[in-house]
């Protein structure tokens, strides 16, 4: 069954493509076909056709966490409103799935290994040159990247992780002077850990929205900011999060 399921979605992928180019669908919603999101959703639906339970459940998960993090881009709405409706009903169709097979929750989340332990202190930073525009997006899915940016005023940074560890050092980068607001830096954690190394003196507020998530401030107490230095850190998590730091 998983094969005829990937055969229509690889049919279905074909259609679209034949459709956007005939100038059917127009182009501009091809990055929400071509995305981490819909692939996610796709795997999902490819595991939940398959014969074990756990594998349904982990398909469940997958077109869950996909649907949150694609609706608010479609819908144009915030992530907010669409995080706990998302996972009370993905609860119930996995409660729907145990019951019908008539086995037990015991172990499920023991058996959903989505991500394996990494030194990261054993891997080298990558240079990453920053633009220009001070505006940066990244995405990492099922990845492990250590990077270090530099060479560069920031104006807006947007990262995503998806199943992932990613250390930013940002230590080395200045904020734009010509932002009066501040310097927003959104990120948009899902079963991921994202660590940013910062200068000292950034004046950062953490705003958090999203489920079983975190970020914490762990640079020194004793650390003198710069009120002018204003950065606003938006952390969107579903069981994910990170931490900031800087170098003592």
């Amino acid at each position: 069954m998983k094969k005829v399921v990937f055969g229509v979605l690889i049919m279905m992928l074909g259609v679209f493509l034949l459709f956007r180019n005939l100038g059917f669908i127009p182009w501009n919603i091809s990055h929400w076909v071509f995305s981490w999101q819909s692939l996610l959703i796709a795997i999902g639906a490819i595991l939940l056709f398959d014969r074990k339970t756990d594998n349904k459940n982990v398909g469940v998960l997958l077109i869950m966490v996909g649907s949150v993090f694609l609706l608010p881009k479609i819908l144009n709405v915030h992530l907010g409103g669409i995080i706990v409706p998302a996972i009370v009903i993905a609860l119930g169709i996995i409660f729907i799935i145990r019951v019908s097979t008539r086995k037990k929750w015991d172990g499920f989340f023991s058996n959903v290994h989505v991500w394996k332990e990494y030194d990261y202190t054993k891997k080298k930073f990558n240079g990453t040159t920053i633009n220009g525009s001070g505006r940066i997006k990244r995405e990492y899915v099922f990845d492990g990247a250590k990077e270090r940016w530099t060479y560069g005023k920031l104006r807006d940074v947007e990262i995503e992780a998806v199943f992932s560890g990613v250390t930013l050092d940002l230590s080395q980068a200045e904020l734009s002077e010509d932002v009066k607001d501040g310097v927003y830096i959104k990120v948009k954690s899902v079963f991921s850990g994202v660590t940013l190394y910062v200068p000292d003196d950034w004046n950062i507020m953490i705003q958090k929205t999203g489920a079983f998530g975190g970020f914490e401030d762990n640079r020194p107490r004793n650390i003198e900011i710069d009120e002018n230095k204003k950065v606003i850190l938006e952390l969107e998590a579903v069981f994910g999060g990170g931490e900031i730091r800087c170098y003592e």
